[in-house]
């Protein structure tokens, strides 16, 4: 029998409100819809507090039971709540509860309608209703007492409710998840917050990627080794401004926004490391926050020598080995033994460990006896830095290219007249880089998405180098190959938009980004948004279909952004057989090249592009002007840096010798090299 609305609430009309003490009440077991043990014990504490704030503010429901006792057959939870109230002796037993009293036949219906006719409170409303709260004088810690909540949630209700009304709005629309939400809500600026969600694809709307975007620039306090080394303790009593993270399950957690301020707190504490080491014997000492590779790939590198061991230090290495001889004598003939597998497994642990604790001795004492050859001390150096686990880290031997003569002259000295190449490593002189390391990172990254945008369109080359890649993995690369588990197929796939977003600055403004992304798009509104239905989906399309979403797949997952001007680009296979013109996607102005190079590679370029003539009037101008001169010189030259520049590919014939190059699907003769891709 179905009954409406309107006639519940008649029954509930009718009936007599009253109080009655605690102790005459008991669960019906008959009349409740709400079955026992559905609510959680944090709902009823926080119950229990708002009952113990503001008393029992919504009437029970109940019928007259057996022996002056009634049942309650709507209001289960505020009966479980007062019950931890009387335990906790913060109410009588016999505290006047409001009910409701309805017959006996009308009850279940009664007990039905609260639960079904109820529409629990938005949490957007409840967010806002907990900010309202603090804002008419009431404490943070009084507010989660009324509610049975600790003061950490109440905060983050609270910053919730400060998120921009725009997003808000969303989540109430359920196009916001409360996930994203609470990364929405880590950051204050509601232009910000907007931002962070309208630039994030709506396919990839994912808290860990919403995260990156608003944390760009900013410094995690739990990952990064300088902050470790610093401490973020110093780093606020310097004057840095941080930001926390309510949402964080690390209560620590802190997102460092002065990088600058980080910076110099760490050279000078790493100065005063600096200056002892300088004090044993070498020529410099340099301090860096960050050890780059790249920064001293130029420098030779000094060698240490085994010295002569004392009397003392002789003997125990004698010792250490015939030990550790004996030690290996002892686990070989138990091995061998006829014993108890259980007693000779404990034995042989026993020995095992004796040796392992003699090794590291024996290793110890070696390190002593290799030292740095003190005459040459005096030509290499020492570079103090922050490791990766957040303590000084040195890196020592470091020979100047410019104290190259010094420190050969001084080696051949050393080995009395020859030349000794066990004591130093020299690398050849190299000249200065033209691009700067940003500079290569921006026009590679130009590159990359150039190629990309050409990809999208050949799903003849995306599947062969889909396949050449896996064909490298699987036969070219036993060697290097470990064991990981992997769902149905051992392969992955990394899109390359966010590394090419930190790379290029000026990314989004080019054409091959525009093509990309609107692929991207018309994907996204393609698919089921069930990443689950993604494959019965594909099933049921077309071959053509299957194909260019392997085709885009594979584009975007190319990569080849690199800070050092290489001689071959990892991607060069993929630019040869797509026939790659960068000239399409890239143009040399002020803000993309110019701005970035010096004033004598901006006249190399004109000169280049144009000729000298055109070049000779820009030599006398200032750096702003040339650049705009340049600018406008070299306009319609069609004029690319030789790092976009797309060579010749080698002749390779179909059979893999060096012959004749296969034919591309337009006529024309490709090559297609091993690719590069992520995955």
């Amino acid at each position: 029998m179905k009954f409406s609305k309107a006639e519940i609430e008649a029954v509930i009309e009718a009936s007599p409100r009253t109080t009655i003490p605690f102790n005459k009440l008991i669960l019906s077991e008959t009349y409740q819809a709400r079955s026992a043990g559905s609510t959680s014990k944090m709902s009823i504490a926080e119950l229990a507090a708002s009952i113990k704030e503001s008393n029992v503010l919504q009437n029970l429901i109940v019928v007259k039971g057996a022996r002056g006792l009634f049942e309650v057959c709507a209001g289960g939870r505020r009966l479980e709540a007062l019950a931890l109230l009387v335990i906790n002796g913060d109410i009588p037993e016999n505290y006047p509860v409001p009910v409701l009293i309805v017959p006996a036949d009308k009850a279940l219906m009664a007990s039905l309608s609260e639960n079904f006719f109820h529409i629990p409170m938005h949490p957007a409303d409840e967010y806002t209703a907990f900010a309202r709260l603090i804002g008419q004088g009431k404490s943070i810690e009084d507010v989660a007492a009324a509610f049975g909540v600790t003061p950490l949630v109440v905060k983050r209700r609270m910053k919730l409710a400060t998120v921009s009304p725009k997003l808000m709005a969303q989540f109430r629309e359920d196009k916001i998840g409360l996930d994203c939400l609470m990364v929405l809500a880590s950051v204050d600026e509601h232009d910000k917050q907007e931002q962070a969600w309208a630039g994030v694809p709506t396919w990839n709307r994912r808290p860990d990627y919403l995260r990156q975007w608003l944390t760009l620039g900013e410094i995690e306090s739990d990952r990064d080794p300088v902050v470790k080394y610093v401490t973020v303790k110093a780093y606020e009593k310097a004057g840095g401004t941080l930001r926390r993270d309510l949402f964080s399950d690390d209560d620590k957690k802190a997102y460092l926004l002065d990088a600058p301020l980080l910076e110099k707190l760490a050279t000078d504490k790493l100065q005063k490391k600096a200056k002892q080491v300088l004090l044993e014997g070498w020529k410099w000492v340099d301090v860096r926050v960050r050890y780059n590779y790249d920064e001293f790939v130029k420098y030779g590198e000094l060698r240490k020598t085994r010295r002569v061991p004392t009397e003392q230090e002789a003997a125990s290495i004698a010792e250490l080995e015939a030990k550790m001889t004996a030690l290996h004598d002892q686990m070989e003939a138990l091995a061998e033994a006829d014993t108890d597998e259980g007693d000779e497994d404990r034995e042989y642990e026993k020995l095992e460990s004796e040796s392992e604790g003699l090794q590291a001795q024996f290793k110890a004492l070696e390190n002593t006896l290799s030292v740095w050859p003190a005459d040459l001390m005096a030509q290499a150096g020492c570079v103090v830095f922050v490791g990766n686990d957040g303590a000084v880290a040195l890196k020592c031997g470091l020979v100047r290219p410019e104290d190259r003569s010094e420190m050969a002259q001084a080696v051949r000295l050393a080995g009395d007249g020859g030349d000794d190449e066990s004591l130093v490593s020299l690398p050849s002189p190299k000249t200065r880089p033209v691009h700067s390391d940003k500079l290569m990172r921006r026009l590679t990254a130009h590159r990359v998405i150039a190629v990309q945008a050409e990809l999208v369109d050949r799903s003849d080359v995306a599947l062969a180098a889909l396949s050449a890649q896996l064909a490298q993995k699987m036969f070219l690369d036993n060697d290097h190959r470990y064991y990981r588990v992997e769902p149905v197929f051992a392969i992955t796939a990394t899109d390359s938009e966010f590394e090419l977003r930190s790379a290029a600055d000026d990314l989004e403004s080019c054409a091959a980004w525009a093509k990309v992304q609107a692929e991207r798009a018309a994907w996204a509104k393609r698919l089921p948004t069930d990443l689950d239905a993604v494959f019965p989906w594909l099933l049921a399309q077309d071959q053509t279909t299957v194909l260019q979403l392997l085709t885009f797949v594979v584009a975007v997952t190319t990569v080849g952004i690199c800070g050092v001007e290489p001689e071959r680009q990892s991607n060069d296979a993929l630019a040869h057989a797509l026939g790659l013109d960068m000239s399409k996607w890239w143009t040399a102005t002020g803000p993309s090249y110019f701005n970035h190079v010096s004033k004598g590679r901006i006249l190399e370029v004109v000169t280049e592009a144009v000729d000298a003539n055109a070049a000779s009037p820009l030599a006398a101008l200032k750096k702003d002007a040339a650049v705009t001169g340049a600018e406008q010189t070299v306009a319609g030259s069609d004029w690319l840096p030789t790092v976009l520049r797309v060579g010749m590919p080698e002749k390779v014939s179909p059979s893999g010798g060096a012959d004749e190059p296969p034919v591309g699907p337009d006529g024309a003769t490709q090559r297609v090299q091993e690719p590069a891709l992520a995955g």
